[in-house]
């Protein structure tokens, strides 16, 4: 399964403090790359540098500039929870779960696809929370899978 981020900020003691799509925050002390790598040293003499981490295309890691980038599953495997959870939007609460249900299905897109005969494109669109999918579509997706699909209302705050 593959963690992506939604959003990077810098913190003290050259920390990265990521938020990946689940809602769940971890800090990344990046003096362990450092140790692997010698390029990652210029981040703690140049400050600017280091505040400009932005998060790559995808959500699948982070970058400052080519030379100098982390993989999210870097941070998600070997960075620290903070105990800080992020409201995630529905839509990308389905995306969420409708790709790691998929991926521990063991389908691809394609496949899924043609065994509900759900268009790829929009398994894609929803998977990437760009899509307002039906319950009907939603099941059909889980019955493909294998799966029930199940759904909670939850009390706010």
């Amino acid at each position: 399964m593959s963690h992506k981020i939604k959003s990077v900020r810098t913190s003290e003691n050259m920390t990265l403090l990521a938020v990946f799509e689940n809602g769940i925050e971890k800090a990344y002390d990046i003096r362990q790359m450092e140790r692997l790598f010698p390029q990652f040293c210029v981040l703690k003499t140049n400050p600017e540098l280091y505040k400009s981490v932005r998060v790559d295309v995808g959500g699948y890691g982070v970058s400052w500039n080519d030379d100098l980038d982390i993989d999210a599953e870097e941070i998600w495997e070997n960075g620290v929870e903070t105990g800080t959870r992020y409201e995630v939007d529905i839509y990308h609460a389905v995306a969420v779960q409708l790709a790691e249900a998929r991926e521990k299905s063991g389908m691809t897109q394609k496949q899924l696809s043609q065994k509900t005969k759900i268009a790829q494109g929009d398994i894609s669109k929803i998977e990437r929370g760009n899509a307002n999918p039906s319950l009907s579509t939603l099941n059909r997706l889980a019955e493909g899978m294998g799966m029930r699909l199940e759904v909670k209302f939850i009390k706010q705050g």
